[in-house]
């Protein structure tokens, strides 16, 4: 289910291409592969579909042959690589204001998604949403992850700032000097993907502030914001919502076109423009999330069908079924990554206990 005219910028396909120089990787054929246009890699405007944008970083990690080597190549990137996007943050007065540039000017970004900035009485959290339904994500969110965090590192000079960081998918079998640097801070198998920040260093002023610097940085962005001039995609922002709402039941489409502000009728014509109903774009999300959750994870089968929206747990084994041809305890069994540089299956850690909870 790629979402048409989904994009994100090229410009991230071009650091890649330019941190593995060595390895053995035929740019045309992934071009061709994954339907996207290899100059735009060297184009300051280019984009790339965002199936494309996943599928390229799984492809680049299995023949590296090493599943945790995004952290370690984009934690080590230099500042400014992606532009005003990294100045945005670099520059900022503060921890605080730079965390809500990000979220002004992510539509510059991708159109995809929009990140999400909030604050409680503990801290606050940068997160970027899980896109279900549009291929495997994850070698290229360890990836926004190692930038995300170097971002971080530079803006408060130092070398392992008290942030935690939350992953929705499994560990990789590899381990980067990046996992071992945060240890413990760094979590798998969580419900987002999320960098945690604590209260007392929101407010904290960036040491690269610059008052007048940080004006030309902003007007320079907002320049680009009125090129690229789209927010989230109205079909993405419908299939981020239902996303966002398979666990609380509220995943009807009355229930989704009201969040939206949409009539239920204009959502119907929406999806029915891009070839689909709201049956078949929820279906399909919801056999993205229960795929990830039972290869990616551990957690419960009983509480995967109520993340899944599913009442009963005879219901979701039913669906399983149905989407994969096996049970949920089979699609699990078979979730297996390989060895670090072996290829070799790797064996699974789960028990027969927690396997059948």
């Amino acid at each position: 289910m790629p979402l048409e005219g989904e994009w994100a910028r090229s410009d991230v396909f071009r650091v890649l291409r330019d941190i593995c120089p060595n390895a053995d990787l035929d740019w045309l054929a992934m071009a061709r592969m994954y339907n996207f246009d290899l100059d735009s890699l060297d184009d300051p405007q280019g984009t790339v579909p965002v199936t494309a944008w996943h599928a390229v970083f799984e492809h680049v990690a299995e023949a590296l042959g090493d599943d945790a080597a995004m952290f370690d190549l984009f934690n080590t990137v230099d500042i400014g690589c992606f532009s005003i996007f990294d100045y945005l943050f670099a520059c900022a007065p503060s921890l605080r204001e730079a965390c809500q540039a990000w979220v002004r000017f992510s539509s510059i970004r991708t159109n995809a998604y929009q990140i999400i900035f909030e604050e409680d009485a503990s801290g606050g959290y940068v997160e970027w949403p899980v896109l279900e339904g549009r291929g495997q994500w994850r070698q290229n969110m360890f990836a926004r992850i190692g930038w995300a965090s170097q971002q971080l590192e530079h803006a408060l000079a130092m070398r392992v700032p008290p942030i935690t960081i939350e992953l929705a998918t499994a560990p990789p079998t590899c381990t980067s000097n990046f996992q071992r640097k945060y240890q413990s801070r760094l979590k798998f198998g969580m419900p987002h993907n999320r960098i945690r920040i604590p209260i007392g260093l929101l407010s904290r002023p960036l040491y690269r502030n610059d008052a007048h610097l940080y004006e030309i940085i902003l007007k320079a962005a907002n320049e680009e914001l009125d090129r690229f001039g789209q927010n989230e995609q109205p079909l993405s922002r419908i299939a981020n919502e239902v996303t966002s709402n398979l666990a609380n039941g509220a995943c009807t489409l009355p229930q989704i076109a009201s969040k939206l502000g949409m009539s239920q009728r204009a959502v119907q014509r929406l999806l029915e423009k891009e070839g689909t109903s709201f049956r078949k774009l929820s279906e399909e999300i919801r056999r993205s999330v229960a795929e990830r959750y039972l290869r990616g994870t551990d957690i419960p089968m009983k509480e995967i069908a109520y993340l899944l929206g599913f009442s009963e747990l005879s219901t979701f084994s039913r669906a399983v079924k149905t989407w994969f041809g096996v049970s949920p305890k089979k699609v699990r069994d078979r979730s297996s990554y390989a060895d670090c540089g072996t290829g070799e299956p790797a064996a699974s850690k789960e028990t027969e206990a927690q396997v059948t909870k």
